[in-house]
């Protein structure tokens, strides 16, 4: 990372800097955009983690320890009125209930964000045959070896070490490879095949919104309670990450762990795809912004600078603007229910999961 300003800071104050933020890469830098290792990891391209930062420096993003501390007062303040108002009965089930999402809905987040470990690896790696391959005249670039079969690189790197030194050239495969990608990913494939029969009665139970989504107001999943009114960003990914602005609402396909330093400056969360174990909506709880998941069709319904109202509560997002007119609909299950009965499965796969490995 280079900075213009770098010879007028202090060298101590920049040697320290330069220590913590490798320390965070080291750490935190294998988290996924998507699970394509052909794209870069914070480890590779800091570029998002530095912009994220530089607003919270400015004060336009939220305190996190004020933020903790806050959300620690409302969850004892929420669990101590829910608890008064059930009788000795439920009030031990619903202690139980909430244990469980407390202690098993974490797991969730770790899962996912441990599932890059690999990648910065990964990508040296093949970026370092991509660079030899270049030089052998097989293909126009390092990068460019993501774009080759496993067949294909395996042979090319057997050749290598066979002391070969001119490859066959690849570039216009690769070319096709690409304009053929990029046809595909105009395409919105089906939650499930076929569309048809018992299988249909599981929509409420999938990652995006399978109804009409077509009126002025969108239904999805609440994944994190509250109402916001605010401008929207719609990023295709972290090239977009740069032109978000600190009170916008976030929208995106799908959010994974690299996206979690735009949360700290996100009035809110839609998604297209997702669920209430998903990222967006643990982080979204987390940062206690409003956050709408899986309504489908929000990347193409949206338009950046669209102002929009989240109601993180119903589940939907108003198209216009106005928070008032939104009525409650949704899909008929409270936010509470799906958690905590989300995080009793993941809690009955773990004890199966564990049994098995012990036998």
């Amino acid at each position: 990372m280079t900075n213009r300003n770098e010879e007028s800071l202090d060298p101590e104050n920049w040697d320290e800097f330069r220590e913590r933020l490798d320390a965070h890469l080291a750490q935190y830098g294998h988290t996924l955009y998507n699970l394509d290792f052909a794209n870069p990891v914070p480890a590779d391209d800091p570029a998002p983690v530095i912009e994220a930062l530089k607003h919270a420096l400015g004060g336009h993003a939220a305190d996190p320890i004020e933020r903790q501390r806050r959300m620690v007062e409302r969850r004892s303040v929420a669990t101590q009125q829910l608890m008064d108002r059930l009788d000795p009965v439920r009030r031990k089930l619903a202690r139980g209930s909430l244990a469980a999402a407390q202690r098993w809905a974490p797991v969730r987040e770790d899962a996912l964000s441990a599932m890059g470990l690999a990648w910065p690896t990964i990508r040296r790696l093949l970026l370092e045959l991509g660079r030899r391959l270049t030089e052998a005249g097989m293909i126009g670039g390092a990068d460019q070896v993501f774009w080759l079969t496993a067949d294909e690189a395996d042979r090319a790197a057997a050749a290598l070490d066979a002391g070969t030194s001119a490859l066959e050239d690849h570039t216009g495969e690769i070319e096709q490879r690409r304009v053929t990608w990029r046809g595909q990913a105009l395409a919105t494939p089906p939650q499930y095949l076929p569309a048809s029969g018992w299988i249909t009665m599981m929509d409420n139970l999938m990652p995006a919104h399978g109804g009409d989504n077509t009126g002025p107001v969108l239904k999805g999943t609440g994944g994190s309670g509250g109402t916001v009114t605010a401008p929207a960003r719609v990023l295709a990914g972290p090239a977009d990450f740069a032109a978000f602005q600190p009170g916008e609402i976030l929208v995106a396909s799908i959010t994974t762990p690299a996206y979690t330093p735009l949360f700290a400056l996100a009035a809110g969360v839609v998604t297209d795809i997702g669920g209430v174990l998903s990222h967006g909506s643990i982080v979204a709880r987390e940062y206690g912004i409003p956050a709408v998941l899986g309504t489908g069709v929000a990347t193409k319904r949206i338009a950046t600078g669209d102002v929009i109202t989240v109601d993180g509560g119903t589940g939907t997002v108003r198209l216009d603007g106005s928070p008032e007119a939104a009525p409650p609909v949704g899909r008929g299950v409270p936010t509470w229910a799906w958690v905590t009965g989300a995080a009793a499965a993941t809690a009955v796969v773990a004890i199966v999961a564990a049994r098995h490995h012990r036998r």
